[in-house]
């Protein structure tokens, strides 16, 4: 059975972990060289298999570090996109291929509410992840998952927004009074 550790080496841990993936994110890698167990070497060269295995390495250690308490630098707002994605949402790799690997949630958010596209700040071409997105947005602003949806439809026009509420609202109230018709 392992020992159970202290906070202190918790704390080292977490952070050793957190430097690992700040190395990996500023350096990148063109080349991965395996050692196996019989100490022979083969590696790996293909630009695709290369990127999903630092994808793999990037979701495991995000995993560790949430394990050992989070990292807050890179939690709720500042958190990265697709690294959340990845993390969530594995099946949508395959999907992800030019997928932004820096934007923030933050800067999503800024950046829609200016009038920015969620498919151009991303490079995404996917409605599952955008409505993935938004729920997580919803999740961590006090805007609602509509606040959303509405901002990119309208893309930062203040008026095509209000008017898109007031018909979800127009909507809304005609239901209840269906309802209680009935």
């Amino acid at each position: 059975m392992a020992k159970k550790m202290t906070k202190k080496e918790k704390q080292q841990m977490k952070d050793k972990l957190i430097r690992c993936r700040r190395a990996y994110a500023e350096r990148g890698a063109k080349l991965i060289v395996v050692t196996h167990h019989d100490g022979k070497k083969s590696a790996i060269a293909n630009p695709k298999a290369v990127k999903a295995a630092l994808d793999a390495i990037k979701v495991e250690l995000d995993r560790q570090i949430a394990e050992l308490g989070g990292d807050p630098e890179r939690s709720g707002l500042n958190e990265v996109v697709r690294d959340w994605m990845l993390r969530e949402h594995p099946e949508e790799r395959k999907f992800m291929d030019d997928f932004s690997e820096t934007v923030t949630f933050r800067e999503l958010a800024e950046r829609m509410e200016a009038g920015e596209d969620f498919y151009d700040i991303l490079d995404s071409t996917e409605s599952q992840q955008r409505e993935y997105v938004f729920a997580r947005l919803a999740d961590i602003t006090d805007k609602d998952y509509d606040h959303w949806y509405y901002t990119w439809l309208s893309h930062g026009d203040k008026a095509k927004y209000d008017e898109y509420i007031a018909k979800r609202k127009a909507v809304i109230k005609a239901a209840r009074r269906r309802r209680k018709g009935k």
